[in-house]
């Protein structure tokens, strides 16, 4: 499915498990109420049959213990979002690991790469997509929930800087798990006035949410190591974001409150 029919809820996941690893409570919510979601994966497109990787990329594949990357991570992302009652939408823009500038250069070659400057070669891509997402038809009080960009990923800011320059209403939220750093979500943040909004996450909401995360069992390895730690960091954070009961954050910015109905 490459086009996105109307829907009320239409979340941008910038990889293959961003939206679940933020949002994950919060779209089972929204199947509890009956209300229909959308996650489109923006760079999740397949490099082309026998295309030269570079270095790094071949090194995560290595780490994932996966040949066919995307594919393997394509059925994990409809695996988990199955679970929380979700549509998922790969759009076929690349992930910055795999993409080339126009004289084959590799812009992100690197560990380091990913969180420095967006390459000048990106350009083109945040005008396609900010003109993809005008295009993308929203039911009345629709929202579009996009990355904060915490933690400084290039992919990330690429899709914020899209969705800003869209026109929809947009409602952001914390990038998991570099959230867990409150300077990197107070970086993100600036400048300008924001208003948080807490979704509280009932123990079915905060259980489907961990059990959607475990379907990407190509990157537990990458950022938790196993099944046990990633259950107990996803639980701590949450615990951490509610303080008094675990929650989700999101971020709005002032003036721009969603309507009651849409926090759900």
């Amino acid at each position: 499915m490459s086009s996105v029919e109307e829907t009320l809820n239409l979340y941008l996941s910038p990889h293959l498990d961003d939206a679940v690893f933020s949002c994950g409570g919060r779209i089972w919510r929204h199947g509890q109420f009956g209300r229909r979601v959308i996650v489109v994966t923006v760079f999740g497109g397949a490099p082309d049959p026998g295309a030269h990787l570079s270095r790094y990329a071949r090194r995560l594949h290595a780490r994932w213990g996966v040949q066919e990357a995307v594919q393997k991570r394509r059925a994990e992302d409809v695996k988990a979002l199955g679970l929380l009652a979700a549509e998922s939408i790969h759009w076929p823009y690349l992930d910055c690991i795999y993409r080339r500038t126009p004289d084959g250069g590799v812009p992100y070659a690197s560990e380091e790469a990913l969180w420095d400057d967006v390459d000048a070669s990106d350009t083109s891509i945040i005008e396609e997509l900010a003109l993809r997402l005008r295009e993308v038809p929203l039911a009345p009080g629709g929202r579009v929930y996009t990355p904060l960009g915490v933690g400084h990923h290039v992919d990330h800011r690429i899709v914020r800087r899209a969705a800003e320059a869209s026109g929809h209403p947009l409602t952001y939220y914390e990038d998991f798990p570099y959230a867990q750093d409150p300077q990197a979500v107070k970086a993100a943040l600036e400048p300008g006035l924001w208003e948080p909004e807490l979704v509280p996450l009932s123990e079915r909401a905060l259980t489907a949410k961990v059990a959607a995360i475990a379907c990407y069992a190509s990157q537990i390895s990458t950022f938790w190591g196993s099944q046990d730690v990633l259950n107990a960091t996803v639980r701590a954070f949450a615990d951490q974001t509610g303080q008094s009961e675990p929650a989700e954050r999101y971020w709005h910015p002032v003036g721009h409150q969603a309507s009651s109905p849409n926090k759900r």
